[in-house]
């Protein structure tokens, strides 16, 4: 059984300290997942159920060991994750994310904030050892294991897991050769080549400071009705295009009315991208790791330009990244040795970052608790503004978040808005 492995370059890029994956400062990010209800919930339950998860995920339970400069991780059998009951709601949620992670108490723990009968159950998970596709699932699962305590039936089984699972860089290895990844940066390379300062992509203003009272790390939530998502889907089935395909087009249209000149202006959008489907076997959304890597397109978004002229022009230019494997061998890309070029090509900031989830089935919960919402946050420190989508029991939401030392919450309140209003006219 392993019981240590070494931590991969991929992953290190999450346990290191001032380090970045691409654009996107990874350095102790933390993930956090969870859900509010209305009802009340049990705490000794929650402690006995979070004990179940660790026991089933090893990189749970897992900590970092660094010997002669290497850093491994090494499981922990003991380890039961750190459980804190905190009395409040929203704004204790707003400052449990924008607090300072400390890790070395281990890679997990959570909390429960609860304001009356308004519930939280809130995961801390370490972003170096999970993605939000594990993440959900791993919430899921809790709901399940919750739900079966709770109620006396029989609870599925949390097999305890003793197998640290492969990193993502790792698996991909055996896949995707050198020179594959090698071709792909002189292909990045040949295209920047073409392009003149005209046509570099365009960032939205910065207008943040250091002294929002509210905390650095924001979010604004868009939620659709079950009739509205399914309108949506309508829409994109209708012109053969996937839903995010949409969504990203709507968002790259809100972006573009913050820029006030005509005519056309380029936008780099990077699309978070799951790799599981990669391997034979597909890896197991409810295998927790980190198997999260992400492709880049460029968009010419013309002042007139409709949601639905750019959604064909973002489908087809995700086919092409997707056809290049771009996902698949972006991990290893970062890795090769790199010119100043490359390295600033590697980490220029896009435009708009976007992670759609994708959709996910309903929550397992107890007769006498009301599912309210479910909440999924990973932010670093100048991160670009960022849009998490995904839905669940057939209601999509979407949630904007962002640094406000970079972005005013007062232009990404407007941003919210004229998103909302695009959402409700696509053309």
């Amino acid at each position: 059984m392993t019981a240590r492995r070494r931590i991969s370059p991929f992953e290190s890029n999450y346990f290191g300290i001032d380090t970045a994956l691409g654009s996107v400062p990874t350095a102790g990010m933390p993930l956090f997942i969870g859900t509010t209800v209305f009802g009340t919930l049990d705490p000794t339950i929650l402690r006995t159920v979070l004990d179940d998860l660790t026991a089933a995920h090893p990189l749970l339970r897992s900590r970092v060991v660094t010997e002669d400069g290497v850093r491994y991780f090494v499981r922990d059998d003991e380890f039961r994750p750190r459980f804190d009951i905190v009395e409040g709601g929203e704004a204790e949620y707003l400052a449990l994310v924008n607090d300072v992670r400390d890790w070395s108490d281990g890679l997990f723990r959570a909390y429960l904030l609860r304001s009356g009968q308004r519930q939280q159950v809130v995961l801390v998970v370490h972003h170096g050892i999970s993605d939000g596709r594990s993440g959900f699932a791993l919430l899921a699962q809790m709901w399940q294991l919750y739900t079966a305590r709770a109620t006396g039936d029989v609870a599925p089984e949390a097999v305890s897991r003793s197998e640290l699972p492969a990193a993502l860089d790792t698996r991909l290895a055996e896949q995707v050769s050198t020179a594959s990844a090698q071709e792909w940066l002189n292909q990045i390379r040949a295209g920047a080549a073409t392009m003149g300062p005209e046509s570099a992509p365009r960032n939205l203003p910065r207008d943040g400071g250091d002294d929002d009272p509210l905390g650095r790390f924001a979010m604004q939530r868009v939620e659709l009705t079950a009739q509205e998502t399914a309108a949506l889907v309508a829409i994109a089935r209708t012109e053969g295009l996937s839903v995010n395909s949409v969504l990203t087009a709507t968002a790259l249209a809100a972006l573009r009315t913050r820029f006030p000149e005509t005519g056309t202006v380029t936008m780099f959008c990077g699309q978070a991208a799951d790799v599981r489907a990669e391997f034979d076997p597909p890896v197991p959304a409810d295998t927790l790791a980190n198997y999260a890597s992400g492709a880049g397109i460029l968009i010419q978004v013309a002042d007139d330009a409709t949601q639905l002229d750019l959604a064909h022009q973002v489908e087809t230019a995700l086919h092409a990244a997707l056809s290049r494997r771009e996902p698949a061998i972006f991990p290893l890309a970062a890795q090769l040795p790199h010119d100043d070029l490359t390295t600033a090509l590697l980490s220029a900031p896009p435009t708009l970052a976007l992670s759609n989830i994708g959709k996910l089935p309903p929550h397992t919960l107890p007769d006498d608790i009301a599912f309210l919402r479910d909440d999924i946050y990973a932010m670093g420190p100048a991160m670009p503004p960022k849009i998490t989508a995904f839905t669940l029991a057939a209601r999509l939401t979407l949630q904007l978040e962002y640094d406000t030392t970079l972005y005013s919450r007062t232009q990404m309140e407007k941003l919210r808005l004229t998103l909302v209003e695009l959402l409700q006219t696509i053309e």
